[in-house]
């Protein structure tokens, strides 16, 4: 049984604080989940790509970083189900047994190396039965098969006494000598070299067919041939078999001897689904077929398994929890498609209703951080060193080292507690964070305004702020025509009202800003402009306590001009 699992997300292009938050919270709520006997499954995820500072975070407390992931949309290969499936070269009799011991109506077929080779489906296989597309006499008889004596004898349950090239497979053309002895060479065929012939304990009928020489003679009853008759079978390559069958069973079951890859595989030729498919582009179309199961066949063929239609009438294969953010805009993609069980933010609210109840926490703090460290102080689980240094540097990073104006004294009390518990200084963590690397410096201008970026509607504009920790604001002036162009690309694409970048010195609590968009919304900013495109934001260090609210205030007075 797979453990039902739950994803644990802060938001896209994310920040220390929401990569620290979602994977301590998962490491609490997997001990949580254990210590009362659920059997449930918390991995977090990191929305996107890990920056240089998270990978430094989880390389620095020596702990495997979470999966970066570019969406949570559900796959086939969430869904899919080990397959049963039937080999090529297997009867249509034996196909059937599986089919009907499984209750299905149809199953994929594979070869000896696992490839797919399509599905058997035993609605379409009664047109093959019956020849129903044949256009001549024998369009609905039954006395022509395709199969091998190997095949022939499997599903007879034969003995054999004479066979010869057994696995040959060709047409063969059934006859029933029940006719006087005399009388059966006028009733067979010219070419008699695919002549399958069934006889009774009638041994003048027996040698009368070896006499026209067919290619393999049935002998029902279960009755031994005579030494004579196989002497004469075997002068003549003639091969001879015994089944206890009776002769109507003979010729019913001789049909179900056809190689399975021989049926009708109508399914093979409509949807073959690829394990990274995603559910929703294709769950109309399934929803509307009459199949009960599709093929999830890998890029090199093979069949990797199946997914049922059933299981597209269930519950999502796995849950969400956010931290650090529950806007819309800057939720992975795809997660509006699951069941979001929690949040646990220190955000302002702007979330999309849900149509069940879910675990919502917030709290006006620094840091998300702050509030997982929290609910491990008031829990009996046990915080690790690893895991109170990995929080306490999300604490520190969002809170600018205490130093932001949205650290608050529940800031302060969990950090202390934070570098008890990790044996390492608030300062010292900060100091190795700033060190690791100079976006500005270092990345390409799509690298600056992605690494840290947040969307945000007011009303019908929709704005993006991108932040970056900066020691020298020189480097944003160097690099302005680049990455205004840059930023102005996603402007006109998705239709932004404007897009701003924070650059932030902390250490000498300054940030300037720098914008493209609207001019008429720009002109209306109450900052100093200190280069064309670049404002000073004096003593403004956070994003969501001291710029966004400015930002929506302005909005509002642009909207009533």
């Amino acid at each position: 049984m797979t453990p039902s699992k739950i994803l644990i997300s802060g938001h896209r292009n994310p920040d220390i604080d929401s990569l620290a938050s979602a994977y301590a919270l998962a490491a609490l709520r997997q001990a949580q989940a254990d210590a009362a006997g659920e059997y449930l499954e918390y991995e977090p995820i990191c929305p996107g790509i890990l920056s240089d500072r998270g990978q430094y975070l989880f390389k620095r407390f020596g702990v495997t970083p979470p999966r970066e992931c570019h969406d949570v949309f559900v796959r086939m290969q969430d869904l899919m189900q080990p397959a049963p499936s039937i080999h090529r070269g297997s009867t249509v009799y034996g196909a059937l047994k599986a089919l009907r011991s499984r209750n299905l109506l149809e199953l994929p077929i594979v070869n000896g190396y696992g490839k797919f080779v399509g599905m058997f489906n035993s609605l379409s296989l009664l047109k093959t039965l019956l020849n129903l597309t044949g256009e001549d006499e024998l369009a609905f008889s039954s006395r022509i098969i395709y199969s091998s004596l190997e095949l022939i004898c499997k599903v007879l349950k034969a003995k054999p006494y004479l066979l010869y090239n057994t696995g040959a497979r060709q047409t063969f053309e059934v006859y029933v000598a029940s006719m006087r002895a005399s009388s059966l060479a006028k009733h067979l065929p010219d070419d008699r070299d695919n002549l399958i012939v069934i006889t009774g304990d009638n041994p003048d009928n027996q040698r009368a067919a070896l006499e026209c020489r067919t290619r393999l003679l049935v002998i029902t009853g279960n009755v031994p041939p005579e030494a004579d008759i196989l002497e004469r079978a075997e002068e003549r390559g003639i091969s001879v078999v015994a089944t206890a069958l009776d002769s109507a069973s003979v010729i019913r079951q001789l049909k179900f001897s056809m190689p399975v890859e021989y049926a009708d595989l109508e399914t093979a030729k409509g949807m073959i689904f690829s394990p990274t498919d995603r559910v929703k582009d294709y769950q109309k179309q399934i929803m509307r077929s009459s199949e009960e199961l599709w093929p999830v066949v890998s890029p090199t063929g093979i069949l990797e398994g199946v997914v049922y239609k059933e299981q597209l009438m269930e519950e999502p294969p796995f849950k969400m929890i956010l931290v650090d953010h529950n806007e819309p805009g800057q939720f992975l993609a795809g997660v509006e498609e699951l069941p979001i069980i929690e949040v646990i933010d220190h955000h302002r609210i702007s979330m999309f209703s849900t149509e069940t109840p879910l675990r919502f926490t917030g709290d006006i703090v620094g840091s998300t951080c702050t509030i997982v460290a929290r609910m491990y102080r008031e829990s009996s689980i046990d915080l690790s060193p690893k895991i109170a240094g990995i929080l306490l540097c999300g604490l520190v990073s969002d809170t600018l080292n205490l130093r932001s104006p949205t650290t608050s004294d529940t800031d302060r009390e969990i950090c202390r507690w934070l570098e008890q518990k990790s044996g390492v200084r608030a300062a010292d963590l900060m100091s190795e964070i700033m060190a690791v690397g100079s976006a500005l410096a270092k990345k390409t201008a799509e690298e600056v305004i992605s690494g840290d970026r947040k969307d945000y509607v007011s009303g019908e504009h929709r704005f993006a702020l991108a932040q970056v920790e900066e020691a020298h604001l020189e480097l944003l002036h160097n690099r302005r025509e680049e990455i205004l162009k840059q930023m102005q690309i996603h402007v006109d694409l998705e239709k932004l009202a404007f897009f701003g970048l924070l650059v932030t010195d902390a250490e000498h609590e300054m940030s300037q800003l720098l914008i493209c968009g609207r001019a008429d919304f720009i002109r209306t900013l109450p900052y100093e402009k200190v280069e064309e495109s670049i404002y000073a934001l004096p003593g403004v260090l956070s994003r969501k306590k001291q710029l966004l609210p400015q930002i929506l205030s302005r909005i509002t007075y642009w909207q009533n001009m």
